[in-house]
């Protein structure tokens, strides 16, 4: 890591008026999480030579379908169809889960996760993206990767929370923000890639669930900026894994849906698999109304189940250490709310325009899965004080 991004303390200024007992404003630092702070209780008067700046991370997660294993064909075609979606939707940060196991060695032949970012990303927008260090702790045959614009994020370290079939990571990262070498204040972001078991049954992707939250709460005392997201095929709000993503005996360690908070958009409790019409903009399976087009790999049948998720923790919620969710953000990719049963591009029941037709065309092609996204607003830190980030416990 540059010498420029080394942690200051992180400081807040409890005021007179607070405080009702000061007469001078006394700094001090925090171990507190956000819910618990009141707003704006550290000193946010700019530095000299500081500059004023907002940002957005488009956040996107992935099912890209046994990308390598040549069962949708080549991956000279795939990585076609997958510019033309990076085009339309240029993300910042992109989760790929499913991946077909490949070696973890940079440049060597076969390494899936440079095949993306040079033959896909920095194809379509050339020097901007890199991916944070993949694992193989338990040896399947399908992996994640994380891609990120290294224009605007620095990887920081990748831990494995939990390799149960599949490995479920943890990474990383701090934001580029433009006063950082004045402020040294770092704004971080860490991220978890899941892809769980699927079948009607819930037993092993609740055991993987909630193993990896039970780790991260072991982790964090309250959560700092935290996305979880990835392919968790789950089937409605009441499997024990989804609970334990949205319940907590800490409200600071419980993550949300966009769709039921904040965006109030949906309501607990919610069965998509049954009924799919109440969730019909939110589907993420499968963006193909046959089994058998354009291949055999793969789930077919249309829009039928939300499986792919974005939650977020209580300070992307609450936006108070310079990043937050925007409201109303959170999106399904390529669905109009017009897709049940049938595909991401038929004209029927009617005509799809949340999307050119070459990407919704392009989509068909590279998986049956729709993509999820948020948008996170960041502003650039020019006081150098901000609620300290939790002391990491292991």
């Amino acid at each position: 890591m540059k010498n420029s991004v080394f942690l200051r303390p992180k400081f807040y200024c409890l005021s007179a008026t607070m405080l009702g007992l000061l007469t001078i404003c006394t700094c001090k630092k925090t171990a507190q999480p956000i819910s618990q702070l009141p707003a704006n209780t550290y000193d946010t008067t700019p530095l000299p030579n500081t500059l004023y700046k907002t940002d957005t991370l488009h956040v996107v997660a992935y099912n890209i379908l046994n990308y390598g294993d040549g069962c949708q064909g080549p991956t000279d075609s795939l990585d076609g169809y997958c510019r033309t979606f990076v085009q339309y939707a240029r993300p910042d940060l992109l989760s790929c889960e499913k991946l077909a196991a490949f070696p973890l060695q940079p440049g060597v032949v076969g390494n899936l996760a440079d095949e993306i970012r040079d033959s896909v990303l920095n194809t379509v927008f050339p020097g901007r993206y890199a991916y944070a260090t993949p694992t193989q702790v338990a040896n399947s045959s399908k992996m994640s990767v994380l891609f990120y614009n290294k224009q605007k994020l620095t990887p920081v370290y990748t831990k494995t929370l939990l390799a149960d079939v599949e490995d479920f990571d943890l990474y990383k990262l701090f934001y580029n923000d433009v006063n950082l070498a004045v402020t040294h204040d770092t704004t971080y972001l860490y991220v978890i890639v899941n892809h769980t078991q699927s079948g009607t049954a819930s037993t092993a992707r609740d055991y993987q669930v909630t193993n990896v939250m039970k780790t991260l709460r072991a982790k964090f005392a309250y959560l700092p900026n935290v996305i979880n997201m990835g392919d968790f095929n789950v089937h409605s709000s009441y499997e024990a894994g989804y609970q334990s993503i949205v319940s907590a005996k800490d409200s600071t360690t419980m993550m949300s849906d966009p769709p039921f908070y904040p965006d109030m958009k949906l309501a607990y409790p919610a069965n998509w698999d049954a009924r799919p019409d109440l969730f019909a903009p939110y589907l993420t399976t499968s963006t193909r109304g046959s089994i058998n087009i354009p291949n055999t790999c793969g789930t077919g049948d249309g829009a039928k189940s939300w499986y792919d998720h974005i939650f977020i923790s209580p300070w992307l919620v609450k936006g108070g250490n310079y990043m937050q969710y925007i409201p109303g953000s959170y999106t399904t990719i390529g669905n109009d709310g017009n897709r049940l049963s049938v595909s991401i591009n038929s004209p029927a029941p009617v005509l799809n325009t949340s999307a050119p037709v070459n990407v919704l065309d392009a989509m068909f092609q590279f998986s049956n899965k729709y993509p999820v996204s948020v948008k996170l607003l960041v502003k650039a830190n020019r006081s150098g004080h901000s609620i300290a980030d939790p002391v990491e416990r292991n």
